[in-house]
């Protein structure tokens, strides 16, 4: 394999298991072995943030299974590791309504398919004998620090996917160190949230008002509720920006960030209109018939913001090496939504964490594949495209 060859799932999924089955063999079997006649130690629970690798998640997977037939037990991850199969599995727990609203509603099957398209053409480039074994993932994004560049967007309805919806997916966003960011169309109030996780890094995605004044009692609800940055929503064709003024005399807290970004031109506009980040996604004008995976379009973004604004990815995100190209292509940071939602439809808290341990161990394996030692370092080199 030369240096230039591309990566595809299968193969990046063999190293994971072998990689796997290695670490299982080389360092916990053996004193793994002189327990089986007891029952299995309980492995390591918490949080993969600071301290402790990613990637271990896949080998926990592993040598908690392996552990357990040993001792004639069963132990199996809560549902899939194989995030691409995620939504037709989650898709065969959620009603009829919870479907149409994540699967449907939030933009069509044509969008997320052509999302899915553009980010698959581009390909990781791995470079397999540069040693990395101590990687990492750490950023600070608008003065937040965080463990990996990974934000959980704001998603409305969630008691569709699960009755403790919002406050699971907190929960299991604080146990990560991770930012979660509440959305306006919640079923469950910013104050239930905190409570849930009071601790816990928390946003807020207010939407563009439809007509007449922004709801001013709920941005100042979010705000003693703890939510720092304000991620809002584009104004939809033919309104204007009148309100903006108001958004911005009424949010203190913290930054604010504007959505929907997917032009050279909306990009520059946001950076005059003095928006501290923009999240690049096709949150708006998505439901053409034809829409476009708008991972093409974030590199012009990001030279035409320059630095001057933080600059997140927001569309068909799914995997680890979803998050890896968008890292490559100039994003600072992504955001993932309907992923974390279908890991609380299958399991609740414990689904969320698992979708997200599983994506996180992911990225910091592709890290490893292609020679990276901080995501920082990389650069449109490290992919080819289709």
């Amino acid at each position: 394999m030369t240096p230039r060859d591309e990566m595809n799932e299968t193969t990046r999924r063999q190293f994971i298991e072998r990689a796997a089955a290695l670490a299982a063999a080389s360092v916990v079997l053996p004193p793994a072995l002189g327990a089986l006649r007891s029952p299995p130690p309980a492995l390591a629970q918490g949080p993969v943030g600071p301290g402790a690798p990613f990637g271990a998640y896949q080998s926990e997977i592993y040598i908690e299974g392996m552990t357990a037939r040993g001792a004639g037990q069963e132990s199996n991850p809560p549902f899939t590791t194989n995030l691409t199969d995620l939504e037709k599995v989650a898709s065969e727990e959620l009603s009829a309504e919870a479907r149409r609203y994540f699967l449907a509603e939030a933009g069509g099957a044509a969008a997320a398919r052509a999302n899915a398209r553009a980010l698959r053409a581009w390909r990781i480039v791995p470079r397999m004998f540069i040693g990395r074994e101590e990687r990492t993932l750490d950023t600070t994004i608008l003065g937040v620090d965080m463990p990996a560049p990974v934000i959980l967007g704001p998603v409305g309805r969630q008691d569709l996917a699960d009755p403790q919806a919002e406050s699971a997916t907190a929960r299991a966003a604080a146990g990560l160190d991770l930012t979660y960011v509440h959305s306006q169309r919640a079923s469950q109030p910013p104050a239930a949230v905190a409570a849930a996780a009071p601790q816990g890094s928390r946003w807020y995605g207010f939407d563009w008002p439809d007509g007449g004044e922004p709801d001013l009692a709920a941005l100042a609800g979010a705000q003693a509720a703890g939510c720092t940055h304000l991620v809002l929503s584009p104004p939809q064709p033919g309104q204007r920006w009148a309100p903006l003024a108001a958004i911005r005399e009424a949010w203190t807290a913290g930054p604010i960030l504007l959505s929907g970004i997917q032009n050279v031109q909306a990009a520059r506009m946001a950076v005059r209109r003095g928006f501290e980040g923009i999240v690049v996604s096709n949150e708006r004008g998505r439901r053409g018939a034809k829409p476009n995976g708008t991972i093409d379009r974030l590199p012009k973004i990001v030279d035409a913001v320059a630095g001057r604004a933080a600059v997140l990815f927001g569309s068909g995100v799914r995997t680890g090496p979803d998050v890896y190209r968008a890292m490559a292509l100039g994003a600072d940071a992504v955001m993932i939504g309907r992923p974390y939602v279908y890991g609380l439809a299958l399991d609740g808290e414990a689904g969320v964490t698992h979708m997200l341990r599983t994506l996180l161990a992911e990225l910091e394996i592709d890290l490893a594949i292609a020679g990276i030692e901080d995501h920082l370092e990389l650069r449109r080199n490290a992919l080819v495209r289709d």
